[in-house]
């Protein structure tokens, strides 16, 4: 088989299939998009921290968080800010003792927003369920619609088919010896066919490298063990929980060693954790209980997969969970679910994974309109003639 017979093979494959699929692969990708931009709407509403100077303790801002609480809440977790602008974000919970129905004591009831600078309480926000609306984007983008374990199975083979429409597409849109430079751009006095042509294939190269990577975890997380299975043939895949010893200089440092505080126990974390910077802290639900501090590696941005420090109840580090210290394979499934719902590598990324959801809309049409250009070209051509070159 030739090369010119095997391409002109894959084309076809490539637009019929690619046109019958075309309505669940932009209700997938159109879903989840507007899923980004939900999930991204709490911290957008988040009130603004203006103050300047030096930023409170965190002891000091979870004692605001607790003043400022009605019926007794107390702060279970506080979040410390990642930039210039933001507030501390206190989550609160329901006073010792009581159980509020669907969870524990350490339930999750509301956030207070602190001011880390002037301690000024900035609002305040119930936490809130998923609504109609986010439920029904999230049974489209998960199951289509249809039963959650059929519609699950659907989905996950529909990504194995982006992926390899991915492929094709590439393929297809390989050039010509000395033509690179005309397939990576759309010319500028393109119409008609060759418009939509440029479309298609220059948006599908550039683009090429999120959309697969999007695909890719998505079929991860609707078959995790099969993935999973797979990549430890290839690459090491296990978690790993490491023990870290604080230096004697560290402890001696705390005001008291035997009673920590949140600011204690960030301390006491970052002191073994090189190369990170703290995120929040979790409260024990007792004073001899331990503090959960989870840090963020320093190049990573919001949802990368975290660090877990559990400090306490002395001054001791009992255990560390850090990703970065993970085989590779481990690694590339931690950041395969960060990376698929925009999280982990900041505002560049998000944009761009909000985007994508767009391109098998775009591909639908242009290739849609491609197929009705090429059919009316050549019912005008007189039979017995051969039609033009493209």
């Amino acid at each position: 088989m030739s090369w010119r017979t095997f391409r002109n093979g894959l084309q076809k494959v490539h637009l019929w299939i690619g046109l019958t699929l075309s309505i669940p692969f932009i209700l997938i990708g159109v879903s989840g998009s507007a899923i980004i931009v939900m999930q991204s709407l709490p911290d957008m509403s988040a009130p603004f921290s203006f103050s300047s100077g030096d930023h409170h303790p965190l002891t000091r801002i979870i004692e605001t968080a607790n003043k400022s609480a009605p019926n007794g809440e107390r702060a279970v977790l506080v979040r410390v800010p990642q930039a210039g602008w933001q507030a501390a974000h206190v989550q609160m919970g329901p006073p010792p003792g009581v159980v509020v129905a669907g969870g524990g004591n350490n339930q999750i009831i509301g956030t207070t927003f602190v001011d880390p600078a002037s301690l000024e309480v900035l609002g305040s926000a119930e936490r809130r369920r998923n609504g109609e609306f986010m439920r029904f984007l999230t049974s489209m983008h998960l199951a289509l619609m249809f039963p959650s374990y059929y519609g699950g199975q659907t989905v996950g083979w529909m990504g194995v088919a982006m992926c390899l429409f991915g492929i094709s597409g590439l393929i297809l849109w390989w050039p010509k010896r000395g033509r690179l430079r005309s397939a990576l751009l759309v010319r500028r006095d393109a119409r008609g066919f060759r418009l939509n042509h440029d479309l298609h294939s220059v948006i599908g190269f550039w683009s090429l490298p999120v959309f697969m990577i999007l695909s890719i975890s998505g079929v991860y997380l609707v078959f995790p063990s099969t993935f999973g299975d797979t990549v430890k043939d290839f690459l090491p895949h296990e978690s790993t929980l490491v023990h870290r010893e604080v230096d004697a200089s560290t402890v001696a440092s705390l005001s008291n060693p035997t009673v920590l505080t949140a600011d204690d126990a960030a301390k006491l974390a970052l002191a073994v954790v090189p190369d990170a910077r703290l995120h929040s802290v979790q409260l024990p639900p007792g004073e001899d209980g331990t503090f959960m501090v989870t840090l963020m590696p320093t190049y990573a941005g919001e949802g990368a997969p975290q660090i877990s420090a559990f400090v306490g109840p002395g001054p001791e580090v009992s255990a560390v969970v850090d990703p970065r210290q993970d085989p590779l394979g481990t690694r590339v499934l931690d950041w395969m679910k960060s990376l698929h719902f925009g999280l982990g590598m900041g505002i560049v990324w998000k944009v761009l994974a909000f985007f994508s959801g767009f391109l098998p809309l775009l591909f639908a049409i242009t290739g849609l309109r491609m197929w009705q250009l090429r059919r009316a070209q050549r019912r005008s051509v007189p039979e017995g003639l051969a039609a033009p070159a493209e």
